[in-house]
């Protein structure tokens, strides 16, 4: 099974009280106490207005509010330190508008930093669980993966998850109302890769193959524009830099895009 809690507790605590402890476990957030923290979260659940307060203080300050927010629409930044940071993700029932790809319904992943999540409110997404070993992939598009399945449960109200860094792939299928999730996220300084998988979802799959490298590569992405662009030596210069700096995540990325367009220019001789 996967980490979930379902505590109940009638006491309240502010955000500033979950800021503290979290604090207070200095580098050991999220990697020790796991209990502990889902308790404070769930404490924090009752607490049903500092949300709307924590982003109303923010709103009042709107460069302040900008700064703290340059992701998505539905990801509000809450409180960030060295060692983690806290966000509010918002999850809507999908109404065919521009843009909903950026919830990652029905899309196999994994995620290269932990994060511990809560329903705070709405009914929750769904979710279906499983597991692989990360150092076992060697990370190729279209690779073939051993997984396991783990459970399908859901985000509800109240509810703790934990979703272990390259371990755990989630799938997650719309709430059926407005929902909003509080995240606990602690990066990954190894930056491992991340990615979407083609899967059968059933419990009995222990398959799955990877579709896409989720990870951002600064390099390969203006390299991908400047080709869109039509700069030559695109290639070379790419792999030249990635030889230099010897990064064996950054140069699976670049590989890739350069056997792209390896197999672009065979296509039109």
């Amino acid at each position: 099974m996967a980490f979930s809690w379902d505590l109940d507790t009638e006491e309240s605590i502010t955000i500033d009280d979950l800021i503290a402890f979290l604090d207070a476990q200095g580098e050991r957030v999220l990697a020790e106490d796991l209990d502990g923290a889902a308790l404070m979260l769930r404490k924090l659940y009752n607490n049903r207005t500092f949300l709307s307060e924590t982003l109303l203080r923010q709103i009042a300050n709107p460069a302040a509010f900008n700064a703290m927010n340059p992701y998505t629409p539905q990801v509000f930044m809450l409180h960030r330190t060295e060692h983690y940071f806290l966000r509010a993700a918002v999850w809507t029932p999908p109404a065919g508008r521009k843009g909903e790809e950026i919830f990652f319904y029905e899309d196999p992943h994994d995620h290269n930093f932990s994060l511990l999540t809560l329903g705070y409110e709405g009914p929750g997404y769904e979710t279906v669980l499983f597991e692989y070993d990360h150092e076992k992939v060697v990370g190729d598009v279209g690779e073939a993966v051993d997984v396991r399945f783990l459970e399908r449960t859901r985000l509800a109200r109240g509810r703790v998850m934990f979703y272990r860094d390259s371990k755990d792939i989630h799938v997650q299928f719309p709430s059926e109302d407005f929902s909003i999730s509080i995240n606990v996220i602690v990066p990954n300084m190894k930056m491992n890769r991340q990615y979407s998988f083609d899967m059968d979802l059933s419990p009995d799959n222990t398959h799955a193959v990877i579709r896409e490298n989720l990870m951002f590569h600064t390099p390969t992405v203006i390299s991908r524009l400047a080709h869109d662009m039509g700069v030559p030596g695109v290639s070379a210069t790419l792999q030249a830099y990635v030889a230099a700096k010897g990064d064996p995540n950054a140069r699976r990325i670049a590989n890739e895009f350069i056997r792209e367009l390896e197999a672009k220019s065979l296509e039109a001789a």
